[in-house]
């Protein structure tokens, strides 16, 4: 089963995909929003895409295809405003 997770490089997604890598029977995909991110996702044998939770509704679904199931862990930061916590945490996860 393959696992897209959402958010990836967050402290959660970080440990969600390590788990995920370890199990015989997941593998995941790592949604990031940077290159520099792809390193450490990599060295766990994880697939990566590039998507920003700001983007188009087109790049999340594209994302998505040939994945089992999704899981989100996206979250703004604690040093965001109303806008960017309603937008990213609620909006994001619809």
């Amino acid at each position: 089963m393959k696992i897209l997770v959402v958010g990836a490089n967050g402290q959660i997604g970080k440990h969600l995909v390590s788990f995920i890598q370890k199990s015989d029977q997941l593998t995941a995909k790592a949604m990031i929003r940077n290159e520099e991110q792809a390193a450490f996702f990599e060295t766990l044998g994880a697939e990566t895409v590039m998507v920003d939770l700001e983007g188009s509704v087109e790049s999340i679904a594209a994302a998505a295809k040939g994945v089992d199931a999704i899981v989100f862990t996206a979250g703004s930061g604690p040093h965001t405003g109303k806008d960017k916590t309603i937008m990213v945490d609620l909006d994001g996860s619809d």
